[in-house]
Formats: structure tokens, sequence, C-alpha cells
């Protein structure tokens, strides 16, 4: 029974493997970080390049709510990134509490007409009619 097979621990063994739980503990650990990182510095610099328009006017409504429309198509309310089913339920909340609601709708010059017709559908179901569309004057 003393067969060198079936000895176990013997001192001089060498172990020929990796432990590679801390290694994916750091990688999820890191990827965590930059996941955060990269939300907060994507939110931080929306730049929406809008066309220009000669004869714009100013709104000025008393409730005025911003709907942006970046150029790779996700929509922010107010800067704050956000999906198109909760910026329905979000404007949806605002509509519901003040009637008199305007919303003003900016999109980058170079945006897809359809997320444009998509969030106009959207307001529209909600029964919001006091839609403005941003633009610079020249």
């Amino acid at each position: 029974m003393g067969g060198r097979g079936l000895q176990k621990d013997s001192p001089d063994e060498i172990l020929s493997q990796i432990n590679v739980i801390p290694l994916v503990d750091i990688s999820l650990v890191l990827l965590l970080i930059f996941m955060v990182t990269a939300n907060y510095i994507m939110a931080s610099s929306l730049t929406v390049d809008i066309p220009q328009a000669k004869h714009a006017k100013t709104a000025q409504q008393n409730e005025v709510v911003t709907i942006t429309i970046s150029r790779e198509g996700p929509l922010y309310l107010e800067n704050e990134l956000v999906t198109t089913t909760e910026l329905g339920t979000k404007m949806q909340s605002a509509y519901g509490k003040n009637p008199n609601l305007s919303v003003i709708l900016s999109a980058d010059k170079n945006v897809s007409f359809k997320n444009i017709v998509k969030v106009l559908d959207l307001l529209s179901g909600l029964g919001v009619n006091k839609i403005s569309i941003s633009a610079i004057t020249e």
C-alpha cells in the first residue's frame, strides 16, 4: 500500500496549479470601478451639436423640461441618462403634476430622425402638446 501514487501532500511535490480566484476578484473590482467612472464621465460631458435656425424664438414658459438626444442615440432628461421606458414614466409623473408642462427637445443635428420621432410619439401619447425644438440662432 505504500506505492508512490498513493502518497498525499508530500513535501517534495511541486504545485503546478495557479490560484485564479484572487485574479478574478481583482478583475471584477477593476471592471466595476471602470463602469462607474465611465458612466460619470459620459453623463458629465454631454455635448450636443444643435442646428442653427434664422427665425428661432426663446421659450419663456414657467415649467420647462429639457430632453436631449445625443448623436449616438442615448436620451437625457435634464442631463440624466434615461431609457425610453424611464423617460415615459418620469414624464408621465411630471405631466400629471403640472399639465402646463413645456418640453424642449434638444437633438444633435446628426441624430437619426427615427430617434426624434420616437420621443415625439412618446410625448404625444402622454398628452404633452407644448413641445419646442431647440436651435441656435444665427
